[in-house]
């Protein structure tokens, strides 16, 4: 792996000179047609180099793990440096990473060695040489995470996100745009009642906008937005953002959001092929361990079972009991934090049996329900904030995580497949437990250590103010 950990290193200063020379990416510069054009130039650059990857070793060797597993290694080291400062639209280097080039280049040496691999199964596939248990779920996987990294990256020109303050009585066409800019909107917006229910200690339980949308093709819509609750009109999604904070529920305004993401279906269709791969991923892992089991083995695996979910029962209930803030008051807030809270005890779990022998399977289990917590996460976001994903600390924390056991599970795959070096004793590597020693303190970071960052402090929509 030398090689990869070398051209990880020569991307970075690659990124480095541009980023001295140029300056920051300027994504701006990427909307439509140009992300278009770009997308396509890719797609003809990835067919090029499969079609020359029998003269050119390097693109044969960029859909192997030798490769992968580096790759994700500098990935994890850059965005533990973006976890770690306090990120800022108009911030310089190490203070706006995704405009930083070394974190863009290694990103997108990931997408070229995520679209290379899938090339390169799909071959196998042709030649008789899959297995459809195995591909299926592997398609899903690499193809939904190839589509979503792709289409979120270079949609993000293209989408539209400004604020509009609307008074009661005063239909308002004019919004503010991230700039400070003043846009004039095709759809215009009266608020008719601001509605606002409280706790028994003041703090918010609901707050609501009854609104009144004209536009300029004719329709007249009367609706009520709440958190999590947007309406959409015309390819604007409208949000309950915020409101008159001095007077709570007199308020006699209300501020709204308006989202326009000509690119989310893409994103959408990448998410939902990530799930059903996450899935496949635990089914198949348990059919083929429950299959040969011993009566013994089927024991510990059901005291397993229920002890992760108690553990994940005790933990979700203890957020249940407390007074929700709105944002918080969503049917995804239930699978989001018990598949994450479970995903997290069987990882825990894992780090103590790895002491004794192998735990690749309940691994690999663990992390299908850590991408099922995470894409959770993402679909809630997008309803109640509009936006799937933003590198907010949290979000920035649980990437770190999620990179950081995909790199185990590459290492693993790689290790048992070619015999690499491993300090091996019965499938147990000494390597690879302390891969899993070190996945499991950023897990301990992304779960609770970020409510101590002072990058996290007061910038993180994941912190709420909440009571007994």
């Amino acid at each position: 792996m030398k090689e990869g950990f070398l051209i990880g290193g020569g991307l970075i200063f690659a990124g480095l000179a541009l980023q001295l020379s140029v300056g920051p990416v300027v994504w701006d510069a990427f909307a439509w047609p140009v992300n278009g054009i770009v997308l396509a130039g890719f797609m003809v650059m990835l067919t090029a180099m499969v079609y020359l990857r029998k003269k050119v070793y390097a693109f044969q060797w960029m859909t192997t793990n030798t490769a992968a597993i580096p790759a994700m290694v500098w990935a994890v080291v850059l965005t533990i440096i973006m976890g770690l400062t306090r990120q800022q639209v108009n911030g310089t280097w190490l203070n706006n990473m995704l405009s930083f080039w070394p974190f863009v280049l290694i990103y997108v040496y990931i997408a070229v060695i995520l679209g290379l691999t899938i090339h390169r199964r799909l071959r196998q596939i042709f030649k008789g040489q899959g297995s459809i248990k195995r591909d299926v779920p592997f398609f899903l996987n690499h193809l939904g995470l190839f589509l979503a990294l792709t289409t979120a990256t270079l949609g993000c020109a293209d989408m539209q996100r400004v604020k509009m303050i609307t008074a009661i009585g005063e239909p308002e066409w004019r919004a503010m745009e991230q700039s400070g800019a003043i846009k004039e909107m095709p759809i215009a917006i009266e608020l008719k009642k601001f509605i606002m229910e409280t706790y028994d200690d003041g703090s918010p339980k609901r707050f609501a906008s009854e609104i009144q949308i004209l536009t300029k093709t004719g329709k007249n819509i009367e609706t009520t937005i709440d958190v999590n609750k947007p309406c959409e009109v015309d390819g604007w999604k409208i949000y309950q953002y915020g409101y008159d904070t001095q007077r709570g529920a007199q308020s006699q305004i209300s501020i709204l959001e308006l989202v326009s993401d000509p690119w989310l279906p893409w994103v959408y269709a990448g998410i939902y092929m990530m799930l059903a791969g996450a899935v496949l991923m635990t089914l198949e892992v348990l059919w083929r361990r429950l299959r040969k089991a011993t009566k013994k083995q089927l024991g510990w695996y059901l005291y397993f079972a229920v002890l992760a979910s108690l553990f994940a029962y005790f933990f979700f209930d203890s957020y249940n009991t407390k007074t929700l803030v709105p944002a918080l008051q969503s049917p995804w807030f239930a699978p989001h934090v018990f598949v994450y809270i479970f995903a997290y005890t069987l990882l825990g779990i894992a780090v103590v049996i790895a002491w004794w022998k192998s735990a690749d399977d309940l691994v690999y289990v663990s992390l299908a329900f850590l991408t099922i917590g995470m894409l959770f996460g993402a679909l809630w976001a997008k309803e109640a904030w509009g936006h799937y994903w933003s590198w907010d600390p949290k979000e920035t924390w649980a990437a770190i995580t999620w990179l950081s056991y995909l790199v185990y599970v590459h290492y693993r795959h790689t290790s048992l497949r070619n015999s690499l070096p491993s300090n091996k004793e019965g499938g147990r590597s000494r390597l690879a437990f302390w891969m899993l020693i070190v996945s499991f303190i950023l897990l301990q970071m992304c779960w609770w250590g970020i409510n101590y960052l002072p990058s996290a402090q007061g910038s993180s929509v994941h912190t709420y103010s909440t009571s007994k």
